[in-house]
């Protein structure tokens, strides 16, 4: 069967947004999909439904909202019987469209099979008609209270403006949205509660999404003139939205979602709509003023590298983040080789920040494909072009670094990695998978993959990675796996790897669910919001405290040294069952160390490229100590032929960190080294100690037997008390 043309499956949608009372269908459907509830603590099943694949999302909503308000308002109460035809027929036109919207992907594997001999470079994703699809459906890459909090960064500078034309300052404005998703909160708790007295049949939504300027002023506390201002700015005209002629067109309600019902009373049935209007449509306001348009832009793009900026200071230090550093071919400054928004400088590693305050244009939306990858070109590629020029004049060394003060910048030494980093300042749909696609990049040594995120990913990532180690490991396990995961946005990897670290390992591919990241979105939730929840997602940030190699990460996590950043790094890509094997050896060489005072170690294999760490725990001076750990690693690196091999060494007792060093450097056949550990014992891999481990535990073990661990204390002492009485 053949599918309809979107542009019939629309008019029949805009005939039934039209019908009377269709805005208590809009409700009940917002209420069903978009609204959550919670007992004593917001938990993952309670997220579970906004991850249903049979929910409506916001743009879809926006869509039946915007259709209703281009005919009269008519909000008569319908039938029970009428209102179910309305949601049925809703849903059967939206299933429609998505069919609709997935034909050309359809026609472009109709061609290859057709046509085979294009197979080696087929791409279905090449072409706009297709990604349009992906671009529609597109998940939300910020929370609401992103949008609402970051409102008032983004315009700081313009609060003269606003007060002048608008009659209200950004912080203000920020105020009272957050006053109105207090008070539609309770309002909906209220119109729920007083179902409990009616009839099902009679249950109505729709009074739930209603307020005043009245019940605002009072929840607000802010002047009633002030109030109206801000939302009198995000209420949708009512000139029957004209512009909204087909699903490629702009919808008025996207920009101000805030509508006029009976009498007073107002309607805002998305209050994320409202708070990305917060964030994005003010811009709109400014540049129509012609007197005022470029010093709108010239803060927007500001903003970007500032926040930028004020975030990653938060993890590495005011001292380690530079603001607007450019590049000159001499002291002269005479010719000028590049721009960084913003520079971190930590050990020798760098991360090179370029921030776009580009948008995804409505031509693109529409399947324009010369504008799609033009609009690629200008908010992505160019910017990862230019941090990538950086990062080689930065890795080649020979270039004079200013700030735009006029200081000079001076590099502490070599640098072994560069994370390049391109930011956008708004939500740009499809983000991950338009970068997956679109972005031309060619391997450099010493520079990773380019990340490319929005500035609210920026802003997420630094909250839970908070230490330099952590975002650094974070960086660079997204680098390695850049092409090799299929998601949705960002937060989707972050969940991931705040669960279990983002470590492909056998696989060399995985699609992650969005789903995945319910656990982050509720730690966001708690930490923002104040929602009673989890404010740390359970895994590698909560798994690893109290254990041996917990303890040491948060030793050397704040180091700046290289090779404490190196090994810190290494210690990161363990898995949980690897991080926790690798601690009890440690914790085994520390309590042997302890009792007989001599040097005991363990060392162990792990990862695809063999890399591995010796661990040695003893007293003795570091003049002895160092040059004993240098050789045994040495040896242990070209025993199994790894390219890079780390090693610590620990005190007797407390099992702190002494010092470390880590060999990074190719493999290479030594006749010397050949003798040397030719009657060496191969380090075993994590794995096989994992499951001798494991085999150990499925044997019965008494009470007094020695612990299978090899803590060398007696199995009740040790592991009965942490896994329970059998």
């Amino acid at each position: 069967m053949t599918a309809r043309a979107e542009q019939e499956i629309f008019n029949d949608l805009a005939e039934l947004c039209a019908s009377p009372g269709y805005a208590h269908a809009i409700a009940y459907l917002c209420f069903r999909d978009h609204v959550v509830g919670y007992g004593e603590a917001l938990q993952g099943d309670d997220y579970a439904q906004l991850f249903s694949p049979g929910r409506l999302i916001r743009t879809e909503m926006t869509t039946l909202i915007g259709l209703m308000v281009r005919a009269p308002r008519d909000l008569t109460v319908p039938g029970m019987k009428t209102l179910e035809n309305y949601i049925e027929r809703t849903e059967a036109l939206l299933k429609e469209l998505q069919e609709a919207f997935g034909e050309p992907i359809k026609a472009e594997f109709q061609k290859a099979i057709t046509d085979p001999s294009g197979a080696e470079n087929f791409n279905p994703f090449a072409n706009a008609e297709v990604l349009r699809e992906s671009i529609f459906y597109s998940a939300e890459s910020a929370y609401s209270f992103q949008y609402r909090d970051l409102s008032v960064e983004r315009y700081a500078r313009d609060e003269e403006w606003f007060r002048e034309n608008k009659g209200f300052t950004p912080d203000e404005a920020r105020k009272i949205v957050s006053a109105l998703e207090d008070f539609l909160n309770d309002n909906l708790a209220k119109t729920l509660q007083g179902m409990n007295k009616i009839w099902p049949e009679t249950w109505i939504f729709l009074p739930g999404f209603q307020f005043t300027i009245n019940d605002l002023t009072a929840k607000s506390g802010l002047p009633e003139a002030t109030v109206s201002a801000v939302v009198d700015a995000f209420t949708c005209p009512e000139d029957g939205n004209p512009t909204f002629t087909s699903f490629n067109e702009f919808n008025a309600v996207n920009g101000y979602p805030i509508l006029k019902a009976d009498g007073n009373n107002r309607i805002l049935f998305l209050y994320v709509s409202l708070a990305e209007a917060l964030y994005d449509t003010p811009f709109y306001w400014m540049i129509r003023d012609k007197t005022y348009a470029s010093i709108a832009t010239e803060n927007r793009g500001g903003f970007t590298e500032e926040f930028t900026a004020a975030r990653l200071q938060r993890v590495f230090g005011a001292d380690k983040v530079l603001l607007n550093v450019d590049l000159w071919e001499t002291s002269a400054r005479k010719k000028k080789l590049g721009e960084i928004d913003a520079l971190v400088l930590f050990g020798d590693r760098a991360i090179v920040v370029q921030a776009k305050s580009k948008k995804l244009t409505l031509e693109a939306r529409k399947g324009n494909d010369l504008q799609l990858k033009k609009d690629f070109k200008a908010a992505v590629q160019e910017a990862c072009d230019q941090a990538v020029l950086c990062s080689q004049h930065l890795l080649a060394g020979t270039s004079f670094l200013a700030e735009r003060s006029g200081g000079e910048v001076k590099l502490a030494g070599v640098l072994r990695k560069i994370h390049p980093v391109c930011v956008v300042s708004d939500h740009y749909p499809a983000l991950s998978f338009q970068a997956q696609q679109f972005l031309s990049f060619h391997p450099v040594d010493h520079i990773e993959q380019p990340l490319v995120c929005d500035v609210f990913f920026i802003d997420v990532v630094t909250e839970f990675l908070e230490t330099p180690l952590r975002l650094l490991s974070y960086l660079e396990l997204r680098a390695k796996a850049a092409n090799n995961v299929s998601l949705s946005h960002e937060i989707v990897a972050l969940g991931f790897h705040l669960k279990q670290n983002l470590w492909l390992g056998e696989y060399d591919f995985i699609a992650l669910q969005d789903d995945i990241s319910a656990d982050l979105d509720i730690a966001m939730a708690a930490r923002r919001q104040g929602i009673p929840g989890e404010k740390d997602p359970p895994g590698i940030m909560t798994e690893l405290k109290g254990t041996a190699i917990g303890r040491l990460i948060e030793e050397i996590e704040n180091r700046s040294d290289p090779g404490a950043i190196g090994i810190g790094l290494e210690l990161l890509k363990l898995s949980g069952d690897s991080a926790n094997t690798l601690s009890r050896l440690i914790d085994k060489i520390v309590t042997d160390a302890t009792r007989d005072g001599k040097n005991h170690d363990a060392s162990i294999t792990y990862g695809e490229e063999g890399s591995g760490i010796t661990v040695h725990c003893n007293a003795m001076p570091d003049e002895t100590a160092g040059p004993q750990l240098k050789r045994h690693c040495e040896r242990r690196k070209y025993s199994v032929k790894a390219s890079t091999w780390s090693g610590l060494v620990i005190r007797p007792g407390d099992g702190a960190v002494r010092f470390g060093l880590m060999l990074n450097y190719p493999w290479q056949h030594d006749a010397a080294m050949d003798a040397a550990t030719a009657k060496m014992a191969t380090p075993k891999p994590i794995e096989d100690i994992l499951k001798s481990i494991s085999g150990a535990r499925k044997r019965k073990i008494g009470r007094n037997d020695p612990c299978y661990c090899g803590s060398r204390l007696k199995y009740k002492r040790c592991h009965l008390l942490k896994e329970g009485v059998r």
